[in-house]
């Protein structure tokens, strides 16, 4: 019998996109959801998902099999995280990956994040 396959959360640490380039942010803004978050409000990112830590601050945290929560990441604006099913694309050095059922993204003070059909990021590249 197959395991069912996971879907993660992948964190590209390289991408401060606003920053970088600002004319993306008119490209996706006509595509964008904007979805505002509380201080310590939860996020349970639908798969799949592209997102954009817009303003505001993200931890994103992954609890261990024994139980200890581990903060793997704070994203602040401009960082980019993506949802997709485990086996969807080949793992690139520059990101960080994480199985979606292990994570809880949680507010740091007032967030606003861009979710964005999947694939939208590579296409206004």
């Amino acid at each position: 019998m197959n395991a069912p396959v996971t879907d993660v959360l992948i964190l590209r640490r390289d991408a401060h996109l606003f920053a970088a380039r600002p004319g993306l942010m008119e490209k996706l803004e006509q595509q964008r959801e904007l979805i505002p978050l509380a201080a310590d409000q939860l996020l349970h990112a639908a798969v799949p998902r592209d997102f954009i830590v817009r303003r505001g601050k993200l931890r994103v945290s992954q609890f261990l099999p024994d139980g200890r929560e581990v903060t793997r990441a704070v994203l602040q604006a401009g960082a980019v995280l993506l949802t997709r099913p485990a086996d969807a694309r080949e793992a690139d050095p520059r990101e960080d990956r994480y199985l979606v059922d292990d994570l809880v993204l949680m507010a740091l003070g007032e967030v606003e994040l861009w979710a964005l059909p999947s694939g939208a990021l590579e296409q206004a590249e």
